[in-house]
């Protein structure tokens, strides 16, 4: 006889089945990354990070974000980008101000999250220029975007659309910096320090110290030794997960020794070009022990920057996060964030679709179209 077997029967089994090897496994973990935290410290692979108090800086962030809707066979999508300003006297705001970008319109479905990663680039990079042209200049910009493309993000040129995208947001990138080069940090020891934070490529930090002579591309001062001592401890980082290390070493105002992205493999991809020849730097830093773990990228090379300098933009950073929640942000880019809740929550872009819905409908461009035709047709 055939014996059927439900599918709460199968959750309850494998629940109770698999509940003491999954504890198991996270206790190993915990008690590896409990291990390995004090050794990663001493070892100068995480480092601490001075909180400046009371704080003077003026400082802007500029935050990116965007919407999607499906419509006609295709998508509609609005994507904003907001410039917020904070001039800080002794901890005090005394000074504000605003500046935004929108952009409204239909695309193909293919990849519209590419599409829009080009489209918040293009749009940060207009607002710096904005902001290059002023008198006065903030003294660090923090944004949510990365700073240059990477290879893999080039789409194939039979998706023309995508591929006029991705070659003109390549264009702003490098028109960028060919013109204000001189006026950014480190290339002048006054100039606007740019800095882009996210959550990606996590664990970067780990990869050269599991091979020999890796850590060429470790901008600060490490010893190698301390993390040496016991064997295949880099082997146990990858089944604990970079990313679960990093969550667990990663205390409160703390960062990881900065490094040249450029140095870290052989095949650099970064895209544009003339941008990639100037070098990228990252580190990662934590706030307070509930914000999340964030990479920092600068434009520069290992012989731009030093470590007194990175502890400064890390202190920076980590002094700006005013709260200690998930969502935390510096102050800035989180003003700058919630201005956008009026693109994150959708209302414009369904407004836009209903609108161009009604003008379909009623043929309103075609009547304009056939006006001026039947002009030119009683000229003749």
């Amino acid at each position: 006889m055939n014996s059927e077997t439900t599918l709460a029967n199968s959750l309850v089994a494998k629940v109770q089945l698999g509940l003491p090897s999954a504890v198991a496994k996270l206790s190993a973990k915990m008690r590896f990354i409990d291990h390995i935290a004090p050794k990663l410290r001493k070892s100068g692979v995480i480092r601490p990070v001075r909180k400046m108090t009371p704080l003077s800086i003026r400082v802007s962030g500029i935050a990116t974000a965007g919407k999607v809707i499906a419509a006609y066979g295709g998508m509609i999508y609005s994507a904003g980008a907001v410039r917020q300003d904070l001039y800080i006297n002794e901890g005090s705001i005394y000074k504000t101000n605003l500046d935004s970008l929108v952009d409204i319109d239909e695309a193909d479905d293919i990849d519209v999250v590419k599409k829009l990663k080009f489209i918040h680039i293009t749009q940060m990079y207009d607002l710096l220029e904005n902001m290059m042209n002023e008198e006065d200049l903030p003294q660090l910009v923090i944004v949510d975007t990365p700073l240059v493309l990477e290879r893999a993000d080039a789409p194939l040129e039979l998706f023309h659309q995508l591929f006029s995208d991705y070659q003109t947001c390549k264009e702003r990138i490098h028109t960028f910096w060919s013109s204000y080069k001189e006026k950014m940090y480190p290339y002048n020891p006054d100039g606007v320090r740019l800095v882009s934070i996210s959550t990606k490529r996590f664990g970067s930090i780990f990869y050269g110290l599991s091979v020999l002579d890796g850590d060429h591309y470790i901008l600060d001062e490490i010893t190698k030794s301390e993390i040496h001592e016991e064997e295949d401890t880099f082997e146990k980082i990858k089944k604990v997960g970079v990313k679960k290390l990093l969550h667990g070493v990663l205390t409160r105002r703390s960062r990881t020794a900065a490094y040249e992205y450029s140095l870290l493999t052989n095949d650099n991809r970064l895209e544009p070009v003339s941008v990639r020849d100037l070098g990228l730097i990252n580190f990662h830093f934590r706030a307070g022990m509930r914000t999340l773990p964030l990479l920092a990228e600068v434009i520069g090379k290992k012989e731009d920057w030093n470590t007194e300098m990175i502890d400064e933009l890390a202190s920076n950073l980590v002094s700006l996060v005013t709260i200690d929640q998930p969502q935390a942000l510096p102050l800035p880019l989180w003003y700058a964030d919630y201005a956008l809740k009026p693109i994150k929550t959708g209302t414009i872009i369904n407004y836009f679709k209903t609108q161009v819905r009604e003008m379909v409908r009623s043929e309103e461009v075609e009547k304009v179209w056939k006006e001026e035709a039947d002009l030119f047709e009683g000229d003749e």
